[in-house]
């Protein structure tokens, strides 16, 4: 199983997951333009395109779709809350809705939802598996309760949000409002946040961690590093996005 991160963060998010010949696309907050040119940076396309699942409604993950779509129609899944939004309401004939738990069957690969604390309709996670691999992606949440630690568990590639220093936060340039809605339970996910919930899970069959959706204003990638390195066993490797080009591609073998 091949994970490539095409873009992470606010200016956009998309994630191709391949095994064998298939493979699925989770959000599409970028234009296909730029799709096609971070492709083609790694050597990669979209042959053997499946699906695209979407996460929440939010337009850093979903941007990218309409014009996509003409170009490409696919199905689209998402939960019942998210295409309810009128962000969604041009993509209504390609629609597939799915509910939380809910195993989906698609060549080769199985997906399940499960619910994150977010400030969006119905957001989601995913945990991907194909015959012998699994991986779980949480991009968007705010606080770590029972159930996402649980599903999280078992994972051997993890893509977990690192957004924000605390302290560059609060002394940032973002208004209070703005910073409130970050530091919620259902805004992002903060660095030492992060770091506690991998202490938590690394013994359950963690192997990569790839650390995602780092604010530019309220964080650096070596402040994100450093708390997880600090919390991870140091036989697991840790990847960092970046906002303005695409990677890592991480192998599970």
């Amino acid at each position: 199983m091949r994970t490539i991160v095409l873009a992470s963060g606010s200016q956009g998010n998309a994630i191709l997951v391949k095994s064998g010949s298939s493979a699925i696309l989770f959000d599409l907050g970028i234009s296909l333009r730029k799709l096609k040119f971070r492709l083609a940076e790694l050597n990669e396309d979209l042959s053997g395109l499946e699906a695209v699942f979407i996460s929440h409604e939010h337009g850093d993950h979903i941007n990218g779709l309409e014009i996509f779509l003409r170009k490409i129609p696919l199905p689209v899944f998402a939960t019942q809350g998210t295409w309810d939004s009128p962000l969604m309401s041009g993509l209504k004939q390609h629609r597939v809705c799915f509910k939380c738990g809910e195993p989906i069957p698609l060549n080769g690969f199985e997906v399940q939802a499960f619910r994150l604390p977010h400030d969006a309709a119905e957001p989601v996670g995913f945990i991907v598996s194909d015959r012998e691999h699994k991986l779980a992606l949480a991009t968007d949440f705010g606080s770590v309760n029972a159930l996402v630690l649980e599903r999280l568990k078992g994972a051997e590639l993890l893509i977990i949000e690192s957004n924000h220093d605390e302290d560059m936060l609060r002394k940032g340039p973002y208004p209070w409002p703005l910073k409130q809605r970050i530091l919620s339970r259902c805004g992002h996910l903060s660095n030492p946040d992060c770091a506690r919930l991998l202490s938590k899970i690394q013994n359950h069959g963690l192997k990569n961690v790839v650390l995602a959706h780092l604010s530019e204003k309220n964080n650096r990638p070596e402040l994100a590093y450093a708390a997880a390195r600090d919390r991870v066993d140091q036989r697991i490797p840790i990847h960092l996005t970046n906002q303005k080009r695409p990677g890592p591609i991480i192998d599970l073998k």
